[in-house]
């Protein structure tokens, strides 16, 4: 098949903005409005994406909305939350007494996002109306609530003249003694800064011993803080057979916050044999303690030179203890956000914290997005003027770099056997592995004396992960047309490349992205487009997500000539080898930043690029050889890990497109 012969592309599915479309996703939301006015929310929920919210909200009742709002707060899905009370909110009178309640779980979700400043304005405005009106019980309920989440506002900002005002206003209320709890440990807060500030903090232990008469021994080994204040941790053990534990509370100074136990982790700990008997424990009790805290923009407060920190412990018997350790320097890093993952998802696969897997993946893209603020190293080593390019190839390179000699000495044979009829092609190599700086460099010239093949290096000065290489490599690309290609991927043939680069040439702004049959070494297939599947035989949350799957992968078959001539379109395509217009890719911000890792980046792509109504196809005829995954290698030290980071981009994937892969899956054009 020559490359300028016309290539139809046979679509399979109605585009996004099409009226048939239109119809899926009208029937759509009303499927969706019918699960939440039957109070089936949580089908709801799993099956709303992001890009949906919107529309259904449009369709919904103030009381229905509430209803799924409140749902989603209580499922810490504060991402769909928010936007739902907020809607409830703009109904005005028309919610009712709904109003004020929806006002409320609106603050909390702002709150519990790290958006302070406006949840700090919302819960103040509601309390004031607390002070000024008369209202019915409701409304001193909501107010009453909206004051103790205030209280805490205000201790987290060091701010203890106001936290004292708001409890002298909560003791003042009727509501106070059915929440004795809370409002006690607000005064207990309080007297306790003061005592600190009494008493020579330097004289606490890291240690507290209640063995004798409340069962109760608990030590901190350390406490890490990132220098910008985004990651603490918290280490030590607790041995509370009784569960007197009822608070804790990390102090910094005059700042304050409530922690979250239901986010530690714990572990065995066989030194501690003798604690456990002192305090007439099972020996299967894990109280090795381990509690990490990611904290977003607005709540962040750097740590201090020689700052130390308190814990305040209270036990349900009223006693309380305060815990002293020196803060030590963390660094943010891989690992570490790794770490918190693994308490986010539970084993096997399910989703434990949903609020702490989103501030995972949104610490994970602010590390990433100022990671592409950091110049990185660019080197072009070419012979001669250079003719401008048809195509941009960005190949990212981790754990191996030998893979980009065996690709340059394939495009260096390719021009030897057709000379100038081959298309110009500027090729970019990221080093996104920047312990191989010197190997790379020394292969650079290597290949640079042995090829005639012009090509670009960069090298990160950080590791970036698959998505942020391939955007640092597209910020140099120069031609129209870009293919992202990973450096353990050669063509089969000879035509392969110019098949798809012809293809999308002739097809121009009407195809969205084009991908390639992908073959392992022995023939069998190992990419010809992705699809959208549920495996409800898996564990976990992993049952019921929608995850990616390559068909007939592993399968040894062959394709028809009149197949090999169409462009098929699929599902979505792997970024292995992926072709699309630059000037798209960077429309679209390229591959996400969300993905800790990687996994997902190359769908997440795809379906952004089905929201312009474009399709994604594969090109059968063009054929390539994939040694899947030996350019990464597979060194993760435990699986357990692993399989979590994929179940969380997966849920991360999910949340954000479910939808949107529903009515993909609605849009098939029949074939009769």
């Amino acid at each position: 098949m020559a490359p300028s012969e016309l290539r139809p592309l046979r679509r399979r599915f109605h585009p996004a903005g099409g009226e048939a479309y239109a119809v899926i996703a009208a029937l759509q939301c009303e499927e969706l409005r019918q699960l939440v006015e039957s109070g089936q929310h949580d089908q709801a929920i799993r099956r709303l994406g992001l890009d949906t919210l919107g529309a259904l909200a449009g369709t919904l009742k103030p009381q229905h909305l509430y209803a799924l709002g409140h749902a989603a707060y209580l499922k810490q899905r504060h991402d769909l939350a928010h936007p739902l009370l907020e809607a409830v909110v703009a109904a005005g009178e028309r919610a009712g007494e709904l109003l004020r309640w929806a006002r409320l779980f609106a603050a909390l979700s702002l709150r519990a996002m790290g958006s302070l400043s406006e949840a700090r304005k919302r819960l103040a405005a509601i309390t004031a109306e607390g002070r000024t009106t008369e209202f019915a019980e409701p409304q001193r309920v909501i107010a009453f609530h909206a004051g103790l989440a205030l209280s805490w506002l205000h201790f987290s900002e060091g701010e203890r003249a106001a936290a004292v005002q708001c409890l002298q206003e909560l003791r003042q209320s009727p509501l106070c003694e059915e929440n004795s709890g809370e409002v006690d440990l607000l005064g207990r807060v309080i007297s306790t800064l003061e005592w600190l500030e009494s008493h020579p903090r330097e004289d606490l232990s890291h240690a507290v011993d209640r063995a004798e008469d409340c069962s109760f021994v608990a030590a901190v080994d350390a406490i890490r803080i990132s220098p910008c204040g985004t990651l603490l941790q918290i280490e030590g053990w607790v041995v509370d057979p009784g569960k007197q534990m009822r608070e804790l509370c990390l102090v910094r100074g005059d700042r304050v916050w409530r922690l979250d136990m239901g986010e530690a982790s714990y572990s065995s700990r066989p030194d501690l044999a003798a604690v456990l008997q002192r305090c007439h424990a099972s020996g299967d009790l894990h109280p090795g303690l381990r509690l990490q805290i990611l904290n977003m923009p607005e709540e962040r407060h750097p740590l201090q030179a020689g700052e130390a920190a308190e814990l305040f412990v209270v036990l349900n018997n009223g006693l309380q203890f305060c815990i002293r350790r020196t803060l030590q320097r963390t660094e943010l890093q891989t690992d570490q956000l790794k770490e918190v993952l693994d308490v986010a998802i539970s084993h096997p696969t399910h989703l434990q914290a949903p609020m702490l897997l989103k501030r995972v993946r949104e610490t994970w893209s602010q590390q990433l997005l100022h990671k592409m603020d950091q110049p990185a190293e660019h080197n072009g080593l070419s012979r001669g003027l250079q003719p401008a390019p048809e195509l941009s190839v960005v190949v990212p390179l981790y754990g191996r770099v030998d893979f980009m000699e065996y690709q340059l000495n394939w495009f260096n044979a390719w021009r030897r056997r057709h000379g100038d009829r081959v298309p110009a092609i500027q090729l970019i190599y990221v080093l996104d592995d920047p312990r191989m700086k010197q190997e790379f460099n020394a292969l650079a010239k290597r290949c640079h004396t042995l090829f005639s093949v012009p090509f670009e290096t960069v090298i990160n000065p950080i590791n970036m992960g698959f998505a942020g290489a391939n955007n640092r490599g597209v910020q140099l690309a120069k031609a129209p047309l870009l293919l992202l290609l990973n450096s353990d991927v050669l063509p089969a043939s000879d035509t392969s490349l110019e098949l798809m680069l012809r293809a999308m040439q002739q097809h121009g702004e009407a195809l969205g992205a084009l991908g390639a049959r992908l073959l392992y070494d022995n023939g069998a297939i190992q990419h010809c487009g992705m699809e959208f599947v549920t495996e409800p035989d898996l564990e976990g949350d992993l049952s019921w997500l929608w995850l990616n799957e390559h068909p007939l992968k592993g399968v040894n078959t062959g394709y028809s000539l009149e197949q090999q001539l169409e462009l098929q379109e699929v599902e979505a395509a792997t970024a292995a080898c992926l072709m699309l217009r630059t000037g798209l890719y960077r429309e679209l911000k390229g591959l996400s930043s969300h993905y800790v890792v990687g996994d997902f980046e190359d769908s997440d792509l795809c379906l952004k690029i089905r929201q312009r109504g474009l399709p994604i196809a594969v090109d059968l005829a063009a054929v390539f050889f994939h040694l899947e995954r030996q350019s990464v290698g597979l060194g993760e030290k435990a699986d357990t890990i692993k399989a979590k980071i994929v179940a969380a981009n997966a849920i991360t994937h999910h949340q954000r497109w479910c939808s949107a892969i529903e009515r993909l899956k609605r849009s098939r054009i029949e074939v009769s």
